[in-house]
């Protein structure tokens, strides 16, 4: 039977983050009470991440919440990430979109961590001009070619209309002086997905140039997306292997 402090303590857990999100120098007594108190960590472990589809990331001092794969609640709606990354609405479909930036997204992650398996930070910060290069290179290997053909058929996508919407965009737009506000080049699309990243406290943007992992980010792919077949997918995406499971 819990008591009733333990169960207290975890549901107040629980609306502080999904209030804020994480946890902060204000909130000390209660993650030390929470760190503390192995009842409650119980009833947030079997309970609440369960029923409410998420998962509460110990990182240092602070608690982080996020949601866990395929939710439907606390995760975001197509919608609502168009408006998040400030995606516009014109004649290439927002599907399209949104998968690039999840590629761009997938690609960062490649860049940082050990590419054998994704549990090894390999480097502290990524250039934009280093990741532009870098995606456009695998989105010309997946749009092209057997690989390409078979990737279509296998995820019913066509990553070639992906990979030619990509090279369509130059590399800066030369008109702006502040990339971030531009629509029509690569490197404005990168800043946009690492803005977002950056929103959900994932990477830090420096002088739109370069973009460097947080200690969440750390925990979330070493920890929290440790399922292997899953990992292997990602890697066999990006790095053009075929992957079969019996």
């Amino acid at each position: 039977m819990y008591s009733k402090e333990s169960v207290e303590r975890a549901i107040k857990l629980f609306i502080l983050l999904l209030e804020k999100g994480e946890t902060d120098e204000k909130d000390r007594d209660l993650v030390f009470a929470y760190k503390e108190d192995p009842v409650a960590q119980e009833i947030v472990a079997q309970m609440i991440e369960k029923q409410a589809g998420i998962k509460i990331l110990h990182v240092g001092d602070k608690l982080y919440v996020t949601p866990s794969l395929d939710n439907k609640v606390f995760g975001y709606s197509n919608d609502e990430l168009r408006v998040k990354m400030g995606l516009r609405q014109d004649s290439v479909s927002m599907g399209l979109k949104l998968y690039l930036a999840y590629f761009i997204i997938l690609a960062t992650l490649a860049m940082f961590y050990n590419s054998d398996d994704l549990n090894t930070k390999v480097r502290q910060y990524v250039p934009i001009e280093e990741l532009e290069q870098y995606v456009t290179e695998k989105l010309q290997m997946l749009g092209t070619g057997d690989y390409g053909q078979y990737l279509s058929a296998e995820y019913e996508f066509n990553f070639a209309q992906v990979a030619e919407y990509w090279q369509s965009m130059p590399a800066y737009d030369e008109t702006l002086t502040n990339q971030r506000m531009g629509h029509k080049s690569r490197v404005s699309y990168l800043l946009k997905v690492w803005s977002f990243l950056e929103e959900e406290g994932l990477a830090k943007v420096a002088v739109d140039s370069e973009i460097h992992p947080t200690d969440k980010l750390d925990h979330m792919v070493r920890k929290y997306y440790a399922h292997q077949k899953r990992k292997d997918e990602l890697l066999a995406l990006i790095q053009q292997k075929e992957i079969f499971y019996a």
